[in-house]
């Protein structure tokens, strides 16, 4: 398979006709349907039907177009990636990651950020809530995600998602069936991070209307090692939504009280560098690879699970 052909296939699918795909391609009609036969029998299926229309695509076609076209837009960034080094006008990003990558989106982002700016280097470190300003500060990072909100003089910030949180239960716990109070509640051991996560700001502001306070037991460094603490059965704790999902789905954990709360995902830079094109490069991207999947259509919790 050459890119040749790739072009080739593309360009029929779009002009739905081989005379005006070499004319755009600025190839002999012969050509192209010399390319377009060798890539059909390298992939053994047909991936155009002939009709009163001209060049319709054909049930496999349609299903491998999405894929060349991805394919050729990646060859494209690469070539523009390849001819910014070849000049030597590489620059340098850092984005500070407070989770999971893939809560995140980075793949999106990495592959959006290249298209777009193929002359911007990018470095992703791991940089949890409670360091990113100080991270911004010693230059350690240009720009990063974290929990919450905070005021900062020196520090710019913008909300990307509302992420919400659940409080989740281990059904070693519970009985069958069993509806449980918060009395209960706080009485089961639970996991934590430390007082000033973001997860459990949510749970101070919940403990305003007097409810007890429940009695910490297992501290952990970070959601990974709550997540794993949960899933074996430990302990009770703050979690995303989406990080418990599989854990109902395996049967592990049950869910407390439906929309219990929602932290900010947000974004963070210094104020000196708000005009610096890299800053503003990264967090258009971001702000589009959220905007184009809000962080409600990722899925919905059956009501089943909550007690």
């Amino acid at each position: 398979m050459h890119f040749s052909q790739l072009r080739t296939f593309v360009s029929i699918a779009r002009e739905k006709n081989l005379t005006r795909a070499a004319a755009a391609l600025n190839l002999s009609q012969s050509a192209v349907s010399t390319q377009l036969k060798g890539l059909e029998e390298q992939f053994g299926v047909a991936l155009f039907e002939r009709g009163a229309r001209g060049m319709e695509l054909s049930a496999a076609g349609g299903m491998l177009l999405r894929q060349a076209e991805e394919i050729l837009v990646a060859c494209s960034a690469m070539q523009r990636s390849a001819e910014a080094l070849s000049r030597g006008a590489t620059v340098s990003v850092s984005i500070g990651l407070n989770t999971d990558p893939t809560f995140l989106r980075i793949s999106a982002t990495n592959q959006r950020l290249s298209l777009l700016h193929a002359d911007l280097k990018i470095a992703f470190q791991s940089s949890e809530t409670a360091q990113t300003v100080d991270a911004l500060r010693n230059r350690i990072l240009d720009i990063g995600y974290f929990y919450g909100t905070f005021q900062e003089p020196d520090v710019l910030q913008q909300v990307i998602a509302q992420v919400p949180v659940c409080v989740a239960i281990p059904k070693k716990f519970l009985q069958d069936g069993q509806r449980i109070s918060w009395q209960t509640l706080v009485a089961l051991p639970w996991i934590w991070v430390n007082d000033q996560f973001p997860f459990y700001r949510v749970l101070a502001e919940r403990m305003e209307g007097g409810r007890q306070f429940p009695a910490r037991i297992v501290t952990a460094t970070n959601e990974q090692i709550v997540r794993e603490l949960v899933a074996s059965g430990q302990g009770v704790a703050l979690m995303r939504e989406d990080e418990a999902r599989p854990l109902v789905d395996e049967g592990r954990v049950v869910l407390w009280e439906q929309g219990w709360g929602t932290v900010p995902l947000s974004l963070c830079w210094l104020r000196e560098m708000d005009s610096d094109p890299r800053i503003a490069a990264v967090r258009d991207v971001i702000t589009y690879v959220w905007a184009d999947r809000p962080l409600d259509q990722d899925g919905v919790v059956d009501n089943s699970i909550w007690i």
